[in-house]
């Protein structure tokens, strides 16, 4: 939804004395109960502003109505009434006074301007449109205003005849633009929507926001040998462009130049220009090459030094997950470290850690570090388990049983987990020479293993 950026600046004094006082005449003043009408007038009408201020709508209405037995033509009062209205929410109120205001003072700006606002907030745009349009020249928003309203009342080829006006008048501008694409995008004309972008392209080939929408609406389209001509095209007047690379390297795939596509890649992800969700994703494409293309895996890795690709919490767990498959748990371990330390509160992350410590047999580690997460997260059954594998491995078969009892009545799922949680446990209880507990749990996972 928009607004009109102008705001009504009302000073009672100020509009009562120029709009009032040339509704009055003087001569005819008579005397009402000590008070003579113009008097009256104005106290029922500081006494509507007060009510309205105060959000007392029926005061501040039955204030103004007095203020028409007054003067019944004053179209201050009918503006006021459609204004103490519109913020009641009584919007068929509002507009009956808002239009006899202006039928009353056709040359003012603030009651057409009300009424334009009376209708935004229906949503009810084509008269929206019917009212913006005597006031069009007041504001340069407004003629901004009038392509969306066009637009969101289904008049498209009014809202882009108007927005190629506005161009022609005031230039380009991303709004305007978004607009347009929107258009049509709405009415699926592609043939006009790419002819825009191209001629955008050629007016300013060297600004890669026309670059990017122009790629990507090829693509979208499927004319992807154009998209890739376009991107080459880009690259060669702008050969130190890395946005280039991080459309080029996707065609470069698509056609098995991989030598190419590496190369792209690597420039997108260690570049100190492009944002780091650009690089992300042209990462994490990277990895799902190389696990396709094992024999790649030294380019993917060689990149990883790097200083200049930026890390986050989630690109350290992706580096992670990355070095998992490739069954590396010390490297693994150090990215889920880093992604740890970025953002702890993670429990994925954290079960991730805590499992790479018991794998790398750092037992005490791994004791430590999962105790001191079920401090935070203590229903995560998973952390019990490790913590009693870690006092298992230790022998301290009283604390693992203690501990890992606890963590029973956090077993929600019937899964591997709860079985090699079961089977912990009936290792304990042989351990402590309790036969009857450990064979109750034999019988658990027996029956686990059936279903």
């Amino acid at each position: 939804m928009i607004y009109p950026k102008a705001l009504i600046l009302f000073f009672c004094g100020v509009f009562f004395n120029t709009t009032v006082y040339a509704q009055i005449e003087h001569d005819s003043l008579i005397d009402l109960g000590g008070l003579n009408k113009e008097a009256k007038f104005q106290d029922n009408f500081y006494e509507a502003l007060k009510q309205k201020g105060i959000e007392n709508f029926e005061k501040a209405i039955s204030a103004l109505e007095h203020c028409l037995e007054i003067y019944p033509n004053s179209a201050v009062v009918y503006y006021e009434l459609g204004n103490v209205y519109f913020k009641a929410e009584n919007y068929k109120e509002s507009e009956k006074n808002l239009k006899k205001a202006i039928n009353l003072d056709n040359e003012n700006f603030w009651f057409k301007d009300k009424l334009y606002q009376l209708y935004l907030v229906q949503d009810n745009f084509d008269k929206a449109i019917e009212a913006l349009l005597p006031i069009l020249g007041n504001k340069r928003d407004y003629e901004e205003d009038l392509s969306y309203l066009y637009s969101q009342a289904g008049r498209y080829s009014e809202a882009l005849a108007h927005i190629q006006t506005m161009d022609e008048r005031f230039g380009y501008n991303s709004q305007r633009e978004r607009l347009r694409v929107k258009i049509y995008k709405q009415t699926l004309d592609r043939k006009a929507h790419i002819k825009f972008l191209k001629h955008r392209f050629k007016v300013e080939p060297k600004n890669s926001d026309y670059f990017i929408n122009l790629i990507y609406t090829l693509s979208e389209y499927g004319l992807e040998s154009e998209a890739f001509m376009t991107a080459k095209t880009f690259l060669k007047s702008n050969p130190k462009s890395h946005i280039a690379h991080a459309a080029l390297y996707k065609f470069y795939l698509k056609e098995m130049d991989y030598d190419n596509a590496i190369n792209s890649m690597k420039i997108v992800t260690e570049s100190n220009v492009l944002i780091p969700s650009m690089k992300l994703k042209v990462l994490l494409d990277f990895m799902d090459f190389v696990e396709k293309n094992p024999s790649y895996s030294d380019a993917l890795i060689s990149i990883q030094p790097s200083k200049s690709l930026v890390y986050s919490e989630r690109n350290s767990k992706e580096w992670g997950n990355y070095y998992l498959k490739k069954n590396q748990p010390n490297k693994a371990m150090e990215f889920f470290e880093k992604a740890f330390e970025e953002y702890s509160g993670d429990i994925n992350i954290i079960k991730e850690l805590a499992n790479l410590y018991l794998k790398t047999k750092q037992y005490q580690k791994a004791l430590e570090f999962s105790l001191s997460q079920l401090e935070l997260f203590p229903t995560q059954i998973e952390l019990y388990l490790i913590c009693g594998k870690s006092y298992f491995y230790f022998q301290n078969w009283k604390d693992a049983l203690a501990l890992m009892g606890r963590g029973i009545d956090y077993i929600f799922e019937e899964n591997q987990i709860t079985i090699d949680y079961y089977e912990l446990m009936y290792k304990l209880y042989v351990k402590t020479n309790n036969l009857e507990k450990a064979e109750q749990f034999n019988e658990m996972i027996k029956f686990l293993k059936l279903k």
